[in-house]
């Protein structure tokens, strides 16, 4: 194996190390910041180090390449946003990835298409997929309408992504969304009382 084969190797795994694990969110945070600004094509490895503070070595000790670590800070950050997301209202999760995807709309203008894009989607659908499940497993044949609903929560969480000048704000996101789930699985228990 070449040396630099073994500098691409896979990633290790989270570190236990408080020091490592310091790194890496530095290494995350950089990357979200650096796709917050421009699109994923014009950001390196280097502007990611440089950023962070680290040198490249340090970054392949985290990350296999720059898609992988802009993947995972854009993860990480939905991570964040649904530490519990399997234990509260359906709802509040979605809502609150409805509110981080009006927030950021610049984030997905510029993730979009890139090799992370997809890495990024995958982690959106499986913090999204339990709340999903929860919503509809009163009705028949949850597992497909729970797919159903996912794929259009993501449609339109794409709107501020494709909206000119940031047109859809994070409540009229939630509107919308709430609108679809209303039909679907029935008024929120908050709609009901009020």
């Amino acid at each position: 194996m070449s040396t630099n084969e073994a500098v691409r190797a896979p990633a290790r795994i989270d570190s236990a190390d408080p020091r490592a694990a310091r790194v890496r969110d530095r290494l995350r945070r950089a990357a979200f910041e650096l796709i917050e600004e421009r699109r994923v094509e014009r950001i390196s490895v280097s502007d990611i180090t440089q950023r962070a503070g680290v040198s490249r070595q340090v970054f392949y000790q985290h990350f296999r390449d720059r898609d992988d670590a802009v993947a995972q800070a854009v993860a990480a950050s939905f991570r964040e946003l649904t530490p519990d997301a399997g234990a509260e209202d359906p709802r509040a999760v979605i809502h609150r990835l409805c509110d981080f995807a009006a927030r950021h709309a610049d984030l997905y203008r510029n993730l979009y298409p890139s090799a992370a894009s997809q890495q990024t989607a995958n982690a959106y659908r499986d913090l999204l997929h339990p709340a999903c499940v929860r919503l509809v497993e009163h009705l028949p044949d949850p597992a497909t309408l729970a797919d159903f609903v996912l794929g259009g929560i993501i449609e339109v969480s794409r709107l501020p992504a494709e909206a000119p000048g940031g047109a859809v704000t994070a409540e009229s996101l939630r509107r919308r969304v709430d609108a679809c789930l209303d039909v679907i699985a029935g008024p929120s228990a908050h709609d009901a009382m009020g």
